[in-house]
């Protein structure tokens, strides 16, 4: 259903009306299919199995029909790709490239295959001299080489077919650096993408890796080399939190791209988020602002990275204590009607957001509307069972959910169920918290755990924390060795929001009832 969704909401309802489809009427599915397309783009189905059982109602043996208008309705949509006008206003010109190079470069293919060689010199030509302005190396290349063939093998021009020889083979070292590159930042993602805990070995790694590349960065210019190139490169810092030299190398990075004769939005995208990150971890709100408005001015709203630079933007409202600018980015990123159609992980970790929003709204610091339905009242059971990614990745994202639990048992003054789950936590920071990995949630997590020992009396605890706090202090958030999105807020804030939450008396456990033999 998943890449359903996204099909659909590229070839909309309204570019399926336009006057330049009518002609291909007789291609589309039969009435069952656009059926399925309507409730896809209504919203009104998230699974196969919604949609089967309206389009199939009583008949819960339809899924051999089911996936066959399904496929019917996939094929057409991806005809439809292939006519739709990309001249609109929010591509910019790269992009606009990009796909009318496609087209062509499927036209020159069929026409290759037809034999029709003086059709395909004309288009090759206007092909290559776009691809080559935009730094499309894949497809320059695959064009230099027909180009070759046409002039060695049918026309006998030793002089054109020695020009694109050369080409080829500039072109076959570029992109051959450019997958290297691409294959080699890979290698270091894969790491994070469903588990945010320290590696300690990426620092080495990925200077090794960038050490590889160097070369081919000051000898070739293109997009996609220097794009994944510099990534690399910034991952040696960000990856030992070296933040204002992360800064340093996603300047040079924006001056590279905007320095091009066209504009380059995900690279530009993709070096401000970086300095946001930098930013949320310095606190440095006015600036973060900065790069997030220039970003987001660059994005499709809905788009993939757009979600990623909200997900970004709230984090650094949040660590900036903007906590009401928190809420309305929340808000606005939820309700979009793309937000259902985000991978799982990146869900989950809006969730982890809704609850922190709520414990704000709990404890006054954030003022819902009047008509509030987004953030609903936490089931503490559910919520933990709906986050199944990472309440395995106990060294990274489980942390922040840990937390939140006991901040809330904490406000709701469940004070036996603290005291219940006591000795798991103890274990949990004995096992997965380590000074080296996560210093600081450790530091936190144990000023929590004096409260039971202090009865929840707010002055003792101060009194037995205060050697924790201390050294939760000597590590302040830019100098920890850990995840950007670990402290979803800072721990010194959570701390002054948890003590508000306590009162000066003690607290007496709940007599234990002994079972008799």
């Amino acid at each position: 259903m998943h890449e359903l969704r996204e099909l659909v909401s590229i070839v909309t309802k309204q570019k399926l009306r336009s006057a330049s489809l009518l002609a291909l009427k007789s291609l589309q599915p039969g009435p069952l299919s656009m059926q399925l397309y309507d409730l896809v783009a209504d919203g009104k189905v998230d699974t196969d199995e919604q949609a089967m059982a309206l389009l199939y109602p009583n008949n819960p043996d339809a899924n051999i029909s089911y996936q066959r208008i399904k496929k019917a309705l996939r094929d057409y949509l991806v005809q439809m790709l292939l006519i739709l006008d990309v001249q609109q206003p929010h591509y910019n010109s790269r992009q606009r490239a990009y796909f009318e190079l496609c087209k062509k470069w499927g036209a020159l293919k069929i026409l290759w295959g037809k034999n029709a060689h003086r059709a395909t010199l004309q288009l090759a030509e206007e092909i290559q001299k776009q691809a080559l302005r935009y730094d499309f190396t894949d497809m320059a290349l695959d064009v230099a080489r027909v180009m070759r063939l046409y002039y060695g093998s049918i026309e006998g021009n030793a002089k054109k077919y020695e020009q694109y020889g050369e080409q080829v083979h500039h072109l076959e070292q570029v992109l051959y650096y450019e997958n290297l590159a691409e294959e080699l930042y890979t290698n270091l993602v894969i790491r994070y993408v469903n588990n945010k805990a320290t590696k300690h070995d990426v620092p080495h790694v990925a200077r090794q890796y960038f050490e590889r590349i160097a070369e081919a960065l000051d000898k070739y210019d293109t997009y996609r080399l220097h794009f994944i190139g510099r990534l690399i490169e910034v991952i040696i810092y960000t990856s030992v939190n070296d933040y204002r030299k992360t800064i340093e190398i996603c300047d040079k990075a924006i001056r590279f791209f905007e320095a091009k004769n066209y504009v380059a939005n995900v690279p530009l995208q993709a070096f401000l988020y970086q300095e946001m990150v930098c930013f949320v971890q310095l606190r440095d709100y006015e600036k973060g602002r900065q790069a997030a408005e220039r970003g987001l001015q660059l994005l499709e709203q809905g788009s993939f990275n757009w979600f990623k630079y909200q997900e970004l933007f709230l984090l650094l409202a949040l660590h900036s204590r903007q906590y009401q600018e928190a809420y309305r980015i929340y808000k606005v990123t939820v309700k979009h009607r793309r937000f259902s159609g985000l991978p799982e992980g990146i869900r989950q970790i809006w969730k982890i957001f809704e609850a922190y929003l709520f414990y704000l709204i709990q404890i006054g610091r954030i003022q819902p509307d009047e008509s509030e339905t987004v953030i609903n009242r936490i089931r503490i059971r559910r919520f933990l069972n709906d986050l199944p990614i990472f309440s395995k990745d106990r060294r990274g994202m489980n942390i922040p959910i840990l937390i939140f639990h006991i901040l809330y048992l904490i406000l709701t003054k469940d004070y036996d169920a603290v005291i219940d789950r006591m000795e798991a936590i103890k274990k949990y920071t004995s096992r997965y918290l380590k000074r080296d990995d996560n210093y600081r949630s450790n530091c936190f997590i144990k000023m929590l755990l004096v409260m039971p020992d202090a009865g929840f009396h707010r002055a003792a605890v101060m009194r037995r924390a205060e050697t924790y706090v201390k050294m939760l202090k000597r590590v302040p958030l830019d100098f920890a060795n850990q995840s950007h999105d670990i402290e979803i807020i800072p721990y010194e804030d959570l701390w002054e929001m948890a003590l508000d939450s306590l009162q000066n008396t003690i607290y007496k456990p709940r007599t234990r009832k002994v079972a008799i033999a």
